[in-house]
This record gives C-alpha cells, sequence and structure tokens, in this order.
C-alpha cells in the first residue's frame, strides 16, 4: 500500500470520528464501562439508613425533611413534624431503586437528558434530591426526563438520573419519584391530638362575647359520659350534644399552618371561645378557637344562588401542665384499680416527655380548621341541657282473690287457711268419651214422574179428610 493510500485512510478516519462527535444520536451503550451494573442498587448499602435528612428541589421551591431529637421533621415549616407516611415511601422508593440500564456520557451530553443542572431553560432544569448527613451535605441524585417505552406515548420505562459523585454515566431506573412534591405544606402531618390520653374535663368561656354563656362538662373516667357542671333541680345533661366531647382533638385534622402574622389579618377575635382540657394524665391545656374573619361581599348584585362559604377556625394549643404523679391506690383498691396504678407509672415517664413535645410542636403556632373539629365548643350552656323528665310511680293494680274450687269437692270458706296447702290445683279425672251410633236411614227412591192424565199423588191416609177443591184452587169456602 502506498503512502498515498494511507494518509487517504487516516483522512477518512478523522472525518468519521468528527461526523460522530457532532451527530445529535444519542451515544453508544456501554454497560460494563459505567460505574454501576445492571440489578445493582442506585445508593449504595445501608445508605439509605445513615442519612439525617434530605432536600428536593425543582429549581422553584424546594423542600428540607431531616431529623432532629430522633423525629422527622420540615425545616420550611419550623420545624413541624413530617407526615411518617409520606416519609416512608420516600425512603422506601430510594432503598429500593435498582439499575435498569447504564449509559456511557460525559458532561456534554447531559442535557440530551435533563440532567445537566446549569441548564437555563426552566423544563429542562432537573429535579434533584440532595443527601444530608452527620458530616454536611452528601451526593445529589438528579432527575432527568422520563424513558418512553416501546408500548406506547403514554407508558413510562423508568427515569434517566445521575449521582453527582459518578461521572461515568448516567443510568436508568424503573422509580420515576413522581409521587415527590416540592411544597413544604404537604409534607407536615396535619393531625392535632393533644388529648389524645383522652378527656376528662373541659371548661368553656367566651372572653369577648357577651351573649355567651360558659359551662364545664367532665366524667370520671374515660369511658364514661360527660356531664355538666351545675345543673339545676330542672335540669339534665343532653348526652346526644356532650357525646362529641369524647373525641374532642383526640386526633383532629387542620386545613393549613398558619403564621402569627397571617393570624392577625385573618381571626376575628370577637368570637373567640377559650377551652381549658385535662385529660387523664392530669396534664391541662389551653385552646383558643377563633373564627376566621368573613370575606365582605363587594355588591348586592352577586348571584343569590350561590352558596354561603364555610366558616374556619383558627386554633391555638398551649400546654399549661404536664401529667401529674398518680396517687397509690388505697388498702380497700380492687385488683383493677391496683393495675390500673401500676400501669400508670410505667407510662408516666413517656407522658412526660410527650407533654414537652407537645409544648414544642404547638406553642405558637396557629392551625387552621373546618368547623366540625371545633363544633362541640360553639354551642352555648342551653344547648347542651334539657328539662329534666320527672319519675312517676308505677301504677300497681291490685285484684279480688279468685276462688279456686277445691279439688276435693268440698267448698272452701272465705277466711279460713287450709292446714296444707296443695302444691297444684288438682283437674278433675278425665271421663271417657261416650259415642253416639245411629242406624243408617234409609232414602226411599225418587218417584218417578207421572206420565200425561196421570196423578201422582199418594193415597190419602186414614183418617184424612178429603179436600175440598175449591181450596186447593185458592178459593173461599163461604
Amino acid at each position: 500500500m502506498s503512502r498515498l493510500h494511507l494518509l487517504f485512510l487516516w483522512a477518512l478516519t478523522i472525518i468519521a470520528g468528527v461526523i460522530y462527535f457532532e451527530t445529535d444520536e444519542d451515544p453508544q451503550d456501554f454497560d460494563q464501562k459505567t460505574k454501576l451494573e445492571i440489578g445493582s442498587s442506585l445508593l449504595p448499602g445501608d445508605f439509605v439508613e445513615t442519612i439525617t435528612g434530605f432536600r428536593i428541589d425543582n429549581g422553584e421551591k424546594s423542600v428540607t425533611v431531616k431529623k432532629a431529637d430522633g423525629e422527622w421533621v420540615v425545616e420550611e415549616q419550623s420545624g413541624f413534624p413530617a407526615n411518617l407516611s409520606t416519609i416512608s415511601r420516600a425512603v422506601r422508593s430510594l432503598r429500593e431503586a435498582k439499575i435498569s440500564q447504564g449509559v456511557v456520557a460525559t458532561s456534554e451530553y447531559y442535557d440530551r437528558f435533563d440532567l445537566a443542572p446549569q441548564t437555563e431553560d426552566k423544563d429542562e432544569k432537573p429535579e434533584s434530591i440532595t443527601f444530608l448527613t452527620e458530616d454536611g451535605e452528601g451526593p445529589t441524585l438528579f432527575l432527568g426526563k422520563l424513558r418512553k417505552s416501546s408500548g406506547g406515548a403514554q407508558s413510562s420505562a423508568g427515569r434517566f438520573v445521575r449521582m453527582s459523585d459518578d461521572d461515568s454515566g448516567v443510568y436508568v431506573i424503573s422509580e420515576s419519584f413522581s409521587f415527590l412534591n416540592y411544597d413544604s405544606d404537604t409534607w407536615i402531618e396535619k393531625l392535632l391530638s393533644p388529648l389524645e390520653e383522652k378527656p376528662i374535663s373541659f371548661e368553656v368561656s367566651a372572653p369577648n362575647d357577651e351573649s355567651f354563656k360558659g359551662w364545664k362538662a367532665s366524667r370520671k373516667t374515660a369511658v364514661d359520659d360527660f356531664l355538666l357542671a351545675d345543673l339545676g333541680e330542672k335540669e339534665e345533661t343532653r348526652s346526644s350534644e356532650t357525646a362529641l366531647l369524647k373525641s374532642a382533638f383526640t386526633r383532629s385534622p387542620f386545613l393549613e399552618l398558619i403564621s402569627e402574622e397571617d393570624y392577625e389579618k385573618r381571626a376575628d377575635k370577637k368570637g373567640i371561645r377559650t377551652v381549658k382540657a385535662t385529660d387523664t394524665s392530669g396534664s391541662t391545656f389551653l385552646i383558643n378557637i377563633t373564627p376566621e374573619k368573613q370575606k365582605e361581599k363587594k355588591d348586592n348584585k352577586e348571584d343569590p344562588s350561590t352558596p354561603i362559604p364555610a366558616i374556619n377556625y383558627l386554633v391555638s394549643i398551649e400546654v399549661l401542665n404536664g401529667p401529674v404523679q398518680p396517687a397509690p391506690p388505697g388498702e380497700d383498691a380492687t385488683l383493677q384499680e391496683k393495675a390500673v396504678f401500676q400501669e400508670r407509672i410505667a407510662n408516666f415517664r413517656d407522658l412526660a416527655l410527650a407533654s414537652k413535645r407537645m409544648g414544642r410542636v404547638y406553642g405558637g403556632r396557629y392551625f387552621l380548621v373546618n368547623t366540625s373539629v371545633v363544633s362541640p365548643f360553639l354551642k352555648n350552656r342551653g344547648e347542651l341541657v334539657k328539662e329534666k323528665e320527672e319519675k312517676k310511680d308505677p301504677v300497681s293494680v291490685t285484684t279480688d282473690p279468685i276462688q279456686v274450687p277445691n279439688p276435693d269437692g268440698v267448698p272452701t270458706i272465705p277466711g279460713n287457711k287450709p292446714n296444707t296447702p296443695p302444691a297444684s290445683i288438682a283437674r278433675p279425672p278425665k271421663r271417657s268419651s261416650i259415642e253416639a251410633v245411629t242406624p243408617p236411614i234409609r232414602v226411599p227412591p225418587l218417584p218417578n214422574k207421572p206420565k200425561e192424565g196421570q196423578n201422582n199423588e199418594p193415597p190419602p191416609k186414614e183418617g184424612d179428610k178429603p179436600e175440598d177443591p175449591k181450596q186447593k184452587e185458592g178459593g173461599t169456602n163461604e
């Protein structure tokens, strides 16, 4: 081969390389050259179990969830407890993410998979999950575009991802992480449970409403009904209305976490209700319930059929005192009472820690709830009592004694007591039934029809008088 031929081949090779790198086709797949192999876990070993939190970001919003004092909290919500179901799903998805395919690609090709964080296009900017460890921030997982399946445009065969500490290429995983939300409000646990130990007393008042008459209600144990205090002689508790107090603020949902600034703007303090509550552990709470201001109508031309918006309420909770050390039972206490005392002693430490946690969680915060959560405390005292029903004495009916015939046939004289009262009333002996038998009756045959001109009347009996023909024809014998 001449030198001219060699130069020509080298020129073709260089041109082919330039065309290859300038083309828009995806780079070739070399699974064996990526750091992670097909079927391996996206995150190494027990890495997920060692993280102390994570931050997810979509370029516009971000939310940070981390552990504080052994509890998952949301940083953007001032450390309010996170929803454990949402946390568990995210952690499980990260732990179970497997490599379906590896693609060798350098940073020049990241934008083809929507995995270039420095891109200025918001639609192509990757979502990311940055892991937090005890040493600070760990690696970041970038979430690229979905990989379309050959089954159709609507189906997905996974998602392109890459790790910030892995430059060997990008990967395809089956988990799409489409459930992730970047609004911090969706990550908090929207439940109020200060009275989870079951309430036993409530004292309700309205400091700014003179028309409201306060009331007190209590019960001895968590299984009894609530009874109103200071009832009149003709009053009694309407149990159907106080039944809702049994589950008040045990696990009550709220709609939104409100800042103090928003509370001042939205609260109608004229209708505030103050509730002092005590649970079975002896812990006491101060709960303020304030109606939200109603929006004023702009004009009178609104459609009258438009429904009136429901009134929501703003709630604040303050822990006044923690649980009370249970008093030992007396000498005459039952086995059940002694068992309850031992259980309360064993749980006292946990209850004290729970009370401190509630003070930290609820202190200085306001919660927006709907009417159904606070409806038992919006009722006036008159709605919780009814007129006492008078107990009528049972009507007794006395009848004269019934004289029972003496089975021996001897009449009993009223006033005389028999020497030995019979155990039962003797019945008269059964008599044999009487059968009446009659001989069969012979029925004579029907007489034959008389022929024309023939008299078929029976002959006169002896002693009968002959009939007068005139009487037979209906005439009179004068």
